[in-house]
């Protein structure tokens, strides 16, 4: 009896996940040449520019046959101008006042030490403190700039890039037309 009444119950269950199961998500590629570069899904966060100008950003919720739904507005493909990747914000000076006071301090006993132990002369030791002391600060910040200038920041839409809208909805019924 117990058996009887669980095994109805996993029956219906199951009968019911049909109904709040979904089919495959769409996806859309942004493609060099036949090379996928980027791969958005429906439910990622994407940032675009329209040819018109305007910007686009949100959550694409639906991709369907050649239009981009961010946050239920529709986005025809062929309108796209660019596709914005994240930026990261800059980051500030990695050392305080009181950082760079102890390191001109180290800078300016480094000297004194070169020249006075006469490993180095004066012009020598000059040079030579200074940079021991502030140039691992000055390549942290400076090189991270220009690493951050390189990275690419759009994937500009047309003659080298393209966009391919994939989708595995399973189509609507078509009324026959005599």
């Amino acid at each position: 009896m117990i058996m009887n009444r669980l095994r109805s119950f996993f029956i219906i269950l199951f009968l019911l996940s049909f109904f709040f199961s979904f089919s495959q998500q769409g996806f859309l590629f942004v493609k060099k040449g036949f090379r996928k570069k980027q791969v958005y899904t429906e439910g990622d966060a994407i940032n675009l520019r329209l040819n018109d100008g305007s910007y686009r950003s949100g959550i694409i919720t639906l991709l369907r046959n050649d239009t981009i739904f961010i946050n239920g507005q529709p986005v025809y493909r062929p309108l796209i101008k660019e596709v914005l990747l994240k930026r990261n914000p800059k980051k500030p000076f990695p050392a305080d006042t009181k950082t760079i006071l102890m390191i001109a301090g180290g800078a300016a006993l480094t000297t004194a030490g070169l020249i006075l132990s006469k490993q180095a002369t004066e012009k020598e030791a000059l040079i030579a403190g200074p940079v021991i002391g502030f140039a691992p600060l000055l390549l942290k910040h400076f090189g991270g700039r220009l690493i951050r200038a390189m990275v690419r920041k759009k994937f500009r839409i047309g003659k080298k890039f393209h966009l391919q809208v994939l989708d595995f909805h399973v189509p609507q019924k078509r009324l026959k037309s005599f």
